[in-house]
């Protein structure tokens, strides 16, 4: 099935759009040798800002009025829990030094639920999108096509800041069972859903949904099991500390990795 022969929302759509002109504009490198810091180890580009700049340009002038939170500019969700939460350039570290691993995200949260995103992935001419209920789908130059999870791979993705996450990383790798990947990008949100790693644990007391909210979306409608590692419970915007899984088997692995950890 194309995408092709199926309506999109116009939310969808201005989506994809947004974050292929940020990704384009990433690619360029323009303005990636302007760093600043952000404090302690965190970075931020004049790339990042003119990202995000394109991107809310692009949404305010379809969508006038609909409150717009991003990494950068900053926002507010309004009462109405309806507004875009975007992250021009997550990843920003990799970015600055040249090493393809980062992403454009942007989602749509309505009533204080996403219900749309879209994720570029730089220098890759990849686009990860999906609506609710519809599935995820992977945009190409060849077009488009359905993704799902898989089990098939023994790499994870550990994002971390946390004395917890430093003893899941150890004993995941001392159990020999898992290639742990490490690096400061939700990129591995994409991945997941597009089955090239089995899972996720990301802890790390600085998250906000503007870095998870789209991957996290993204990779529920693809097939993974997206839960809260504080409340145990299904994954929110409030969320803090996620464990993801391209299976129900591999999340109950993984999760028993983490209470074992503690």
């Amino acid at each position: 099935m194309n995408s092709n022969t199926r309506t999109l929302r116009p939310e969808t759509e201005a989506a994809i759009r947004s974050v292929s002109t940020a990704i384009r504009l990433a690619d360029s490198r323009e303005g990636a040798n302007e760093v600043d810091s952000k404090g302690g180890i965190d970075i931020v580009t004049a790339t990042d800002v003119i990202c995000e700049d394109a991107i809310r340009t692009e949404l305010e002038s379809r969508f006038p009025g609909c409150a717009i939170v991003g990494e950068e500019r900053g926002g507010t969700p309004p009462d109405d829990g309806t507004y875009w939460l975007v992250d021009p350039i997550c990843g920003t570290r990799p970015y600055a030094s040249n090493v393809p691993l980062y992403c454009t995200n942007i989602a749509l949260a309505e009533q204080g639920e996403v219900t749309v995103a879209a994720v570029a992935i730089g220098r890759s001419g990849e686009t990860l999108f999906a609506e609710k209920g519809r599935g995820a789908w992977l945009r190409t130059e060849e077009g488009d096509r359905p993704i799902q999870t898989s089990e098939d791979s023994n790499s994870i993705w550990i994002g971390t800041h946390t004395e917890l996450g430093a003893n899941v990383v150890r004993n995941a790798l001392l159990l020999r069972r898992w290639y742990v990947w490490q690096f400061p990008s939700s990129v591995g949100y994409a991945y997941l859903a597009a089955g090239r790693i089995a899972g996720i644990i990301h802890l790390s007391p600085r998250l906000t949904a503007v870095h998870t909210a789209a991957g996290c979306f993204i990779a529920r409608e693809a097939g993974a099991v997206v839960t809260d590692l504080d409340s145990g419970g299904p994954a929110t915007l409030a969320t803090r500390a996620f464990l993801l899984g391209a299976t129900p088997i591999i999340h109950d692995e993984l999760k028993e990795l983490v209470e074992g950890s503690r």
